[in-house]
């Protein structure tokens, strides 16, 4: 009997991408668009997987990101997922799906890709290897540049402050103000600075969100308070 022969398109465009919403959906995270740039940067690393025999993220002498990238997609951040499957029998259209998403989610570093919060975006690209029987997939998940997102820090008080964001931290004097543009959320922490016999102290602990501004303010009797407001922007 003939070895069975996916349908490699319907596997990469409808099973695969599905299964990754659906895997996102039960864990109340936001599903994926398909994004023909990634589509075709994974179904080109696939392919030279393919022709290859290799089976690295790193095989072409690319990054996932690089390749992204050559491939148009301008991005935030990138993950990759591979996997290669094999059976002499051949696969169904489905199983080949349901192989590949079956190792993925049993592996804890590619689940945390499928699972990974900051993606909005998947492409997935599959080939047939030298050896007919054998398969390589490649998922990429991607949040775009154009997700990302601009805030303001403005110490309106008559202390010294400093903040932290995204693991990096900052002073910032009295009357002086910064702009950050940021790819992946993150909290804000707003402190006053350690004295020569206090600790630090935190003011302020919130998610960044996109045209906000947090000013700190001086409040009565010595304290430090941080006001949310939209960014007004001047034309």
């Amino acid at each position: 009997m003939a070895a069975l022969v996916p349908d490699l398109p319907k596997v990469e465009q409808q099973h695969i991408v599905e299964m990754t919403n659906q895997v996102r959906r039960d864990q109340k995270l936001p599903t994926l668009k398909l994004n023909t740039m990634l589509s075709n940067a994974a179904r080109a690393f696939a392919r030279s997987l393919a022709r290859s025999g290799q089976f690295s993220h790193t095989a072409d002498g690319q990054s996932p990101a690089q390749r992204a990238e050559r491939a148009g997609y301008k991005y935030c951040t990138i993950a990759e997922n591979l996997a290669m499957d094999r059976n002499d029998q051949g696969f169904s259209t489905g199983e080949l799906a349901i192989q590949a998403m079956a190792g993925w989610m049993n592996s804890a570093p590619h689940r945390a890709n499928i699972m990974m919060p900051a993606a909005t975006e998947i492409g997935v690209g599959i080939a047939q290897a030298l050896d007919p029987a054998k398969f390589v997939s490649v998922e990429l998940l991607g949040r775009p540049a154009s997700a990302s997102y601009k805030f303001q820090i403005v110490n309106a008080s008559n202390t010294d402050v400093s903040y932290t964001f995204a693991g990096k931290g900052q002073a910032l004097k009295p009357l002086v103000s910064v702009v950050h543009t940021a790819c992946l959320p993150s909290d804000l922490v707003i402190s006053t600075p350690a004295g020569l016999f206090s600790p630090a102290t935190e003011i302020a602990r919130v998610p960044v969100e996109d045209e906000k501004v947090y000013t700190v303010k001086s409040g009565t009797a010595g304290t430090v308070t941080v006001e949310i407001s939209v960014w007004a922007r001047v034309p």
